[in-house]
């Protein structure tokens, strides 16, 4: 299996490592940015290629998506037109616009497109997940998901103010960058039905967005979710929690990043009347890893994505509403 990763940034360079964890070793990578290309070429002895269109000549079987997010989709279009299927790197993009189209090119050339929201691959995650499916909390009532970080503390390696989250030019920002929390709540509960949200820039942070968003969703099956993001608080924060009728269950990272920690499951028990643990197996750092691997095993076998351009597009259309209100401080349908 040839693969082609388009746009060799710090996203780039990790599914790359991870491409070949997985025994995929035919790679080659595109990238506008001569630096970028060389050091790609440096870490792993690729074939670089600044024209996309010479590289798709090449006929890769798989192309990986890791551009700004404004760009993902014309640069997936343009693989499902060489044959490919296409992995795009969360959120699918930063607007609803070509989405019918690349949903409808690839029905047309029978190809999967898999978003990267690698959160679904995450143990705790894939746990919940299961319990909820199980009935075990019976019909789930409210929920609750929050992430937060200071910025500054997100990419220890690089300037924070060169990150998508602060340049608005590349039309990212907290909402899109941090958008798991929709995602897994959409995951869990079905389909969201109307929001209300407040949100802007509280800090002195450099960015060209909001630093702090409070969601209110009305999901179709009639619960309430809440969801709250940051990049202000001083240490990691990552939490879940799911209530039905006299049940509830909870997650949360008291020792740091969930890729790296397993984090803590409680769910309650009736009979005892107490919160007990939930046993968690897995690596959390290898989300990144089980999510290209499901993709190529999906491709190989014709199977659609966990995470495809529907589920994806449904993410967007929410932060859509969530963007319209908070600017007009309206309940907006979604």
């Amino acid at each position: 299996m040839k693969a082609l990763v388009i746009g060799c940034g710090s996203i780039g360079v990790r599914h790359i490592s991870h491409l070949l964890k997985i025994g995929v070793t035919d790679i080659e990578v595109a990238d506008t940015s001569e630096d970028t290309l060389r050091n790609a070429q440096r870490l792993f002895n690729v074939k670089t290629f600044r024209d996309l269109s010479e590289a798709l000549q090449r006929q890769p079987d798989i192309v990986l998506v890791c551009t700004p997010a404004n760009l993902h989709i014309v640069g997936a279009l343009q693989a499902l037109d060489s044959g490919a299927h296409v992995f795009i790197e969360k959120p699918l993009s930063t607007s609803l616009d070509g989405v019918s189209a690349l949903l409808e090119k690839a029905r047309v050339k029978g190809r999967n497109v898999q978003v990267g929201y690698n959160l679904r691959y995450h143990p705790a995650i894939k746990a919940i997940n299961r319990i909820v499916e199980s009935g075990r909390l019976g019909k789930i009532l409210t929920a609750h998901a929050e992430f937060g970080l200071y910025l500054g503390k997100w990419w220890h390696e690089r300037d924070y103010r060169q990150s998508y989250m602060a340049r608005g030019d590349l039309g990212e920002g907290l909402l899109l960058d941090a958008s798991h929390e929709i995602d897994s709540l959409m995951w869990f509960l079905g389909d969201v039905q109307q929001v209300s949200a407040f949100g802007g820039k509280l800090s002195e942070l450099a960015i060209g967005g909001a630093d702090a968003i409070r969601i209110l969703m009305r999901m179709k099956s009639g619960s309430i979710a809440s969801v709250h993001l940051d990049c202000l608080q001083p240490t990691y924060t990552r939490v879940y929690t799911l209530v039905g009728e006299d049940t509830a269950l909870h997650w949360d990272c008291p020792r740091g990043r969930a890729d790296t920690n397993l984090g803590r499951l409680r769910i309650f028990n009736s009979e005892t009347n107490r919160f007990e643990s939930v046993r968690l197996r897995g690596r959390p750092e290898d989300t990144y890893v089980e999510e290209l691997r499901d993709f190529v095993r999906n491709v190989k076998k014709g199977v659609p994505p966990l995470v495809g351009i529907q589920e994806g597009a449904k993410v967007l259309r929410v932060i859509s509403a969530i963007q319209e209100a908070i600017q007009t401080g309206q309940v907006v349908p979604v």
